[in-house]
């Protein structure tokens, strides 16, 4: 069945089946989404971290030689790798725009060549935005966050208003997409979540691997629907998802992670 159309499945009702597949794989490839799956969701993204059982969870499953792994975010790539704290992982920051690892490297080229306007449309929706309070514009070097979690309700409009006036128009060469509480302005190229899991899966040492892939934004269905074949988990079930699994809280994913890391091969 397209990883479209299948119907959602607890997760932890179908771990037997899941540990089969793990056991048969001779590689696994792990993705993983940060805020929202690694981390809890706060109201303050500058204050997001991982709790040190995740961590812990993820070091144990970076030192398996069975799995690689993946963290894949809207996070500056600077920033996601300073959050994750840990070694001889793949991190792609920016939806994928910017992905480096053990033997890999890659910008996407023309997000690259916006560097300048993306920092003057920064600088202009922070003048126009500067008066609604708890709103906070991120440049993140090759996309920008317009994130209003702390804003009133009441504004949700304006500043919609505010970042659409500023981005739509004919020429302009980025867009605009939501996801939880943040407008997220990325240049209009042909590369998402799903290409970018695809250029890390053939640039890995083990591109025939068993991918996994763990997300709870909408950002995260590109990604879903690029491995058809994998193991795919939204977290969370407030939304439509074309995810195979799915972990009904956050606080899931680092027990998910732990089973993972002790889940022993096959003799």
């Amino acid at each position: 069945m397209p990883a479209s159309l299948r119907s959602t499945e607890p997760l932890l009702e179908h771990l037997p089946e899941i540990a089969s597949a793990l056991r048969a794989a001779s590689a696994i490839l792990l993705f993983l989404d940060f805020d929202g799956t690694l981390a809890p969701i706060v109201d303050d993204p500058s204050l997001a971290s991982m709790p040190a059982a995740t961590h812990q969870a993820l070091a144990r499953l970076a030192s398996d030689p069975r799995f690689s792994l993946a963290i894949i975010s809207g996070r500056a790539l600077a920033d996601l790798r300073l959050r994750v704290d840990l070694e001889n992982l793949i991190y792609a920051g920016n939806h994928g725009l910017e992905i480096n690892g053990p033997g890999m490297e890659f910008i996407e080229p023309t997000a690259a060549e916006h560097l300048k306007a993306l920092g003057e449309l920064s600088r202009h929706l922070r003048a126009r935005l500067r008066d609604i309070p708890g709103v906070e514009v991120e440049n993140k070097v090759l996309s920008a966050s317009v994130h209003f979690r702390r804003a009133p309700a009441g504004s949700l409009q304006e500043i919609r208003q505010i970042v659409n006036d500023a981005v739509i128009f004919d020429g302009n060469p980025f867009h605009v997409t939501e996801g939880r509480k943040v407008l997220e302005i990325r240049p209009s190229v042909d590369w998402d979540k799903g290409m970018a899991v695809r250029w890390i899966q053939q640039a890995s040492a083990h591109p025939d691997a068993l991918p996994i892939y763990i997300g709870d934004d909408s950002t995260d269905e590109d990604a879903f629907l690029a491995l058809p074949e994998g193991i795919t988990v939204s977290v969370g079930q407030a939304r439509k998802t074309s995810a195979q699994y799915f972990l009904e809280r956050q606080e899931l994913v680092p027990e998910f992670l732990l089973w993972l890391s002790e889940l022993p091969s096959l003799p």
